[in-house]
């Protein structure tokens, strides 16, 4: 068996890591005013965020399904017979819908799809697990299985500086968005098993940090042996450096990994100075 390893960008996976695996990242797409980017190739996170507020219409597309065919069949043409294919979750991109779809058109070649129903941080943990398996000589069906069964023990919270982002990508109304401001809202965006809820309850940085620590210790609880938390930002390392300490301090034992900055696409929904944190476990 010859198995090639493939994910979206969205998992903002690291280059050292991409390339120790031998990883082919399909790019999701970001688009500008009407011009389609490729996600991390094509622009930076600065020029999306700049765009976003420049007040340019910003949006986000899934990999097509013929660009999922071409990269199956570029890897069977350099010997893969197996695929394991990582995506973004189904309730948030069509990029599983899309990998479903290419599968069907690439005989000969055996297709392993995972959907992660998470993003970002939530779905590099899931990745690190997934391949940490592989590399122990597991087979593939034993590691989607530990994937599995982490996936249904994750988390990922992703706080905004404001409600700006949230008013631009259409989830809250202007007038709600201007008052929350004014208010100073914090708001946090869960994911848990694919569906998303938005709570704007937090009006500082202390009261989300106490939130996220108040979560973290419920599922410690639960826990078996091994509870993951991967962290990532944008633009923040000052800030995330704060809060990673903060929470450390608060929960003896436990150690936060820092994630690089989130894909251009995943930083549309967050903004400047947004973060996201995820956890899983046993």
């Amino acid at each position: 068996m010859n198995l090639k390893i493939v994910a979206d960008s969205t998992f903002s996976l690291s280059e050292d890591y991409v390339a120790a695996h031998g990883i082919t990242v399909v790019p999701l797409n970001v688009i500008i005013d009407g011009i389609a980017y490729l996600d991390g190739i094509d622009i930076t996170l600065k020029e999306v965020m700049n765009a976003v507020y420049a007040d340019s219409k910003v949006s986000s597309s899934q990999p097509s399904p013929e660009v999922y065919r071409q990269t199956f069949l570029k890897l069977q043409a350099e010997g893969a017979t197996d695929i394991l294919c990582l995506t973004i979750s189904s309730t948030l991109s069509g990029s599983f819908g899309s990998a479903s779809l290419a599968a069907r058109e690439v005989p000969g070649l055996r297709i392993h799809l995972f959907d992660t129903l998470s993003t970002s941080v939530g779905a590099e943990m899931l990745a690190h697990l997934i391949i940490a398996e592989l590399d122990k000589g597991k087979s593939i069906e034993e590691a989607l299985a530990v994937g599995s069964e982490y996936r249904e023990n994750s988390t990922i919270l992703m706080n905004m500086e404001n409600l700006t982002v949230l008013k631009k990508s259409g989830r809250l109304s202007k007038i709600k968005a201007t008052i929350g401001n004014l208010l100073r809202v914090k708001p946090i965006i869960e994911y848990i098993k694919g569906k998303n809820n938005v709570m704007s309850k937090f009006r500082t940085e202390k009261a989300v940090v106490e939130e996220i620590i108040r979560r973290i210790k419920i599922d410690l609880t639960k826990a078996k042996s091994n509870f993951l938390i991967y962290i990532s930002h944008v633009q923040a390392e000052e800030k995330i450096r704060r809060i990673k300490g903060i929470i450390e301090k608060a929960i003896s034992g436990i150690t936060i990994q820092v994630s690089k900055e989130v894909s251009p696409v995943v930083a549309v929904n967050l903004g400047y100075s947004g973060f996201g944190i995820g956890w899983c476990y046993d």
